[in-house]
């Protein structure tokens, strides 16, 4: 029997930087239309505190770092938790062939390859501080993601008791040349070898039961800071290692779960396209569905299609 609601447990990670409400709004209003009881975690960087603010107002435990009243803003400074993360007694611990420069340099990752780090430490140290039970955790994007029914319904369902990790394969393979090329420049051939013929999996949405989540997190987080090239390069090459592989549960857009909605834009003449014609997903009577007319529960990517962009700003893209 399929969950109605969501538990009260279950917790949405998100992360921010350079957002103003009205590009969160998608996400929070269609989120609430679905019914979702758990709690939402919005990890922000460089924002100002009118999206602070209306995260706050939309219910959520934002995480922020540093408050300048004079800007009205919030900033993010790696460099000054790095430090701070690698002091013990007054003295500095980092590799002594880093210059200093070099180490400057070092603590610049991107907010895309950040946010994993945050989302599986920081958020954690949040959720285990508050005392409350978690059972599933899901890591979103925030703008272009929009809830169609519960998030965590389907999951509750069909999630096998020996698997900890839900992934969402879009509709090609490493054999795309975005993807190929991201693999060789991050981790060289040997790498791609290991996933060329297989379905990428995005790392824009994907979900778990939550200690192996919150780990997972933080080790696509520790393997891919030592290129700094990709998260979703990291993503996928550790769905490859033993372990990890035989806890994460892949399925496609032939289930009503979640949508990459990229899948629903690639041509069949694109190389590495992998989806069969009678299965590609379907927008009508203003739901996204799988090709036998199920709605998916949450898409992702929905502003890569104008149909679907229209569709979703004008009936949740409203700041409440």
């Amino acid at each position: 029997m399929s969950a109605e609601l969501s538990s009260a447990n279950d917790v949405i990670v998100t992360a921010v930087s350079g957002y103003e409400p009205k590009h969160m709004a998608a996400w929070y209003n269609s989120l609430k239309a679905t019914g979702y009881r758990g709690r939402t975690v919005a990890v922000a960087y460089d924002v100002s505190e009118a999206l602070v603010d209306y995260m706050k107002h939309m219910g959520s435990l934002v995480i922020t770092f540093n408050h300048d009243p004079g800007r009205k803003r919030y900033s993010y400074s790696q460099l000054q938790e790095e430090i701070a993360d690698h002091s013990d007694g007054g003295k500095l611990y980092t590799d002594r062939r880093w210059t200093w420069n070099k180490r400057i340099l070092r603590f610049k990752d991107k907010i895309y390859d950040r946010r994993f780090f945050h989302a599986g430490h920081l958020v954690k140290q949040h959720l285990d501080a508050l005392g409350e039970p978690v059972r599933f955790v899901a890591f979103s994007d925030a703008r272009d993601v929009v809830f169609q029914s519960d998030p965590f319904a389907w999951m509750e369902d069909n999630l096998a008791p020996g698997k900890d990790l839900l992934i969402g394969e879009e509709s090609i393979t490493h054999e795309d040349p975005w993807n190929r090329r991201n693999v060789l420049k991050t981790y060289g051939r040997h790498a791609y070898d290991r996933v060329a013929r297989v379905p990428v999996c995005c790392a824009g949405y994907f979900a778990g039961r939550y200690e192996a989540m919150m780990d997972f997190m933080l080790a696509v987080y520790y393997f891919d800071q030592t290129k700094r090239s990709g998260d979703q390069a990291a993503f996928n090459q550790l769905l490859t290692f033993c372990g990890w592989k035989e806890k994460a549960e892949k399925v496609n857009w032939q289930v009503p779960w979640l949508l990459h909605a990229v899948s629903a834009n690639v041509g069949p003449d694109a190389p590495g396209f992998c989806m069969p014609r009678e299965t590609a997903p379907v927008f009508e009577d203003g739901l996204v569905k799988t090709f036998d007319r199920q709605p998916y529960a949450i898409v992702h990517q929905y502003d890569r299609n104008k149909d679907m962009t229209a569709y979703f700003l004008e009936k949740f893209g409203k700041v409440e």
